[in-house]
């Protein structure tokens, strides 16, 4: 049985409360790496990689709880994506790299990402994240 269907099961539990189940994940994310610097890093670099790469259906379904959107509103989500990529902020835009980052015990994570772009302008960001039972997903 994989950590998922394990939470999954936890979670449906009427004698476990929420803050059980948030340190079950916790315990689970420990032993499957995921509460790591270089974890977290890698996942925030995946998914502003997906919009570099054009892959806007993956970059909305990073989002936590993408799933449960309404298939219209991800289609919007989707387009708003591809808009904002050809917009004059983000031309150009050719990689991004994980600068820094901060983990909290709460299973959330901030991480700074440089964003290069072609005309060898840079960027910094903030991107928030938040430990799913499907690893790291966009705040």
């Amino acid at each position: 049985m994989e950590a998922k269907d394990i939470l999954r099961k936890v979670k449906k539990a009427s004698l476990l409360g929420g803050r059980f189940g948030g340190g079950l994940l916790l315990l689970l994310a420990c032993s499957r790496g995921l509460m790591t610097h270089e974890a977290v890093r890698n996942a925030a670099v995946q998914h502003y990689t997906k919009l570099i790469e054009g892959d806007y259906v993956g970059f909305v379904n990073g989002y936590e709880g993408a799933e449960n959107l309404p298939e219209d509103y991800r289609s919007q989500l989707r387009d708003v994506a591809a808009q904002f990529m050809a917009g004059d902020n983000m031309k150009g835009l050719c990689s991004v790299t994980a600068l820094s980052d901060s983990l909290s015990a709460d299973s959330t994570a901030v991480v700074m990402l440089g964003l290069q772009f072609s005309d060898s302008t840079s960027e910094e960001i903030e991107l928030q994240l938040i430990l799913t039972e499907d690893g790291w997903r966009i705040r």
